[in-house]
């Protein structure tokens, strides 16, 4: 599929800055959900769609008894993960897995990736066993935040053409509770249960620049533009950037847990 390769190619090309950056503030929130799930029984569990791998120890601590196996869409995160657990290259929509081999999935900030949600999530309940549990991590809401306004206005002006591959095709219903819920329950699952998280992440302006240019849909509306004008851009950026105050830089809102079981019939 043209998104599932988009979303691949984008995630190579900026594996070393997610890993330096926004990997262990998601974490955070990955072991949020993992805490909810029932897992000291299970004997295989996965991490779907794992990046570079910092949830892997945590899931091995919170099912002891488990093999644990990392899969993930991109081969430069994959080779990231610790090399003691299980890495898998797999597509979500299209799993390597039997039908009911895994006893947990965790896919922490992944649903919205998905082109096609009902199939991401008809492939990951066919491969849990019935009872089999399920967490997940999804954006919300957020709240304004003065840094990156400046920085999308900046690209604006410096007339850089629109994104050119979304990466978060499903992002319209993983956002809202209810209708992440009915789609979860078309799938098969039951017992789900939705809360809403908050979320909060600050970098001084040098690492938000240093990130904000490499990951993102800004940063590869940056990339179109011409040598010249970029580097205009960034400078405009930067002199603008750094004059705002620490707060500024806060990123916040709010994120979805998600929890649920497999159902009985597949």
């Amino acid at each position: 599929m043209t998104e599932t390769r988009a979303i691949r190619e984008n995630y190579s090309r900026v594996a070393t800055a997610y890993d330096g950056v926004w990997a262990d503030a998601l974490a955070v929130h990955a072991k949020g959900v993992t805490d909810r799930l029932a897992l000291a029984d299970a004997r295989r569990v996965a991490e779907l769609g794992c990046g570079p791998g910092r949830l892997l120890p945590y899931l091995a601590e919170r099912a002891p008894r488990a093999q644990v196996v990392g899969a993930d869409l991109t081969e430069a995160m994959l080779r990231r993960a610790p090399a003691s657990y299980g890495r898998v290259l797999a597509d979500v929509q299209a799993l390597p897995f039997a039908a009911g081999s895994l006893d947990g999935v965790v896919m922490p900030f992944v649903l919205f990736h998905l082109p096609e949600l009902a199939l991401g999530l008809r492939e990951v309940r066919r491969a849990l066993q019935p009872g089999g549990a399920f967490g997940a991590v999804t954006w919300s809401t957020h709240d304004p935040h003065p840094a990156y306004d400046v920085w999308v206005r900046v690209i604006d002006e410096h007339d850089a053409p629109p994104d050119p591959s979304p990466q978060m095709p499903s992002g319209e219903v993983t956002a809202d509770p209810d209708a992440l819920a009915e789609a979860m329950a078309a799938a098969g699952f039951e017992a789900v249960r939705i809360t809403a998280e908050p979320f909060r992440h600050q970098v001084g302006w040098r690492d938000f620049i240093d990130h904000a240019k490499v990951v993102g849909s800004m940063a590869r509306r940056l990339d179109l533009l011409p040598d010249d004008r970029r580097k205009a851009c960034l400078k405009a950026a930067e002199a603008e950037l750094s004059q705002l105050d620490p707060a500024d830089f806060v990123e916040s809102g709010r994120v979805l847990y998600t929890t649920a079981v497999a159902g009985g019939n597949q």
